[in-house]
């Protein structure tokens, strides 16, 4: 009984109640399967399928799943300015989501929820990576990092959907719109990888101011009168930490991620 307890307590109790019946929101149960068969996926069943298998293009289908992370992106960036950024929330201070059911404390919880949704279908890109036998791109790092950021997303979509946390999506998305436009564009071939060549290292670059900005950020939630609960620093920051000490690593890994054929075989 005290088992059961603590489950309702953890994922109930605690939770946001708005979202507990949306999909996926009323326990990581689901979330946690999703995980399963997405590592299972990329790290056995399609290793075996592709043995025997010559590597797939997919240049086409590649190049429409970027066009696709572009737009949506995109519209998380819009939707969340207007849910609260341009009238309620600052980037200095520690500010808890609306849990209310206004129509703009509601909006942002749902654009939370998408924000999550994205990030499961992020797993593709690992797949695409195996299919086109591309095994060494299948890191430690490339796959802790998507499984993370599910993690991460699911959370905020479960506990804290709004406020300062909703500031990691909007500076995440518009991170992702350049790298997934920049890859789109370097798929076209040569000629525009040569003319787009002097664009990469700025991307880096933002790609970790990005990290540190949002480790700055996040620092505010150990301020003794910030309304969110610790627990939420201490699972955020080390994961910050982490891809802020292999950024080398990391961005070379989500160099091919945000494109997944920059450079066709």
């Amino acid at each position: 009984m005290s088992l059961f307890n603590g489950f309702d307590f953890l994922f109930i109790e605690l939770g946001d109640p708005r979202v507990y019946d949306w999909p996926l929101m009323s326990n990581p149960l689901k979330v946690l399967a999703i995980m399963g068969l997405y590592l299972y996926i990329i790290y056995i069943f399609l290793p075996s399928y592709m043995s025997d298998k010559k590597p797939y293009s997919l240049k086409t289908v590649i190049a429409i799943y970027n066009i696709f992370q572009v737009c949506s992106c995109a519209t998380i960036i819009y939707r969340v300015i207007h849910s609260g950024w341009t009238t309620h929330f600052k980037l200095i201070g520690c500010q808890p989501p609306d849990f209310s059911d206004s129509e703009m404390g509601v909006r942002m919880a749902g654009l939370m929820w998408w924000n999550m949704m994205l990030k499961m279908v992020e797993f593709v890109e690992t797949i695409f990576f195996v299919l086109r036998k591309k095994f060494n791109q299948v890191s430690f790092l490339h796959v802790y990092h998507h499984v993370s950021s599910l993690a991460m997303s699911w959370l905020v979509a479960k506990y804290y959907p709004g406020g300062m946390l909703s500031f990691t999506v909007l500076l995440n998305s518009s991170i992702h719109v350049l790298m997934y436009t920049y890859y789109l564009l370097s798929s076209f071939g040569p000629y525009m990888q040569n003319k787009l060549k002097h664009i990469k290292p700025k991307l880096t670059m933002l790609q970790l101011v990005q990290l540190l900005i949002l480790f700055l950020q996040n620092m505010q939630l150990l301020a003794p009168t910030c309304p969110i609960a610790n627990i939420v620093a201490y699972i955020f920051l080390p994961n910050l930490v982490i891809n802020i000490q292999h950024i080398g690593a990391f961005l070379h890994l989500t160099e091919t991620k945000y494109s997944v054929c920059a450079k066709q075989t």
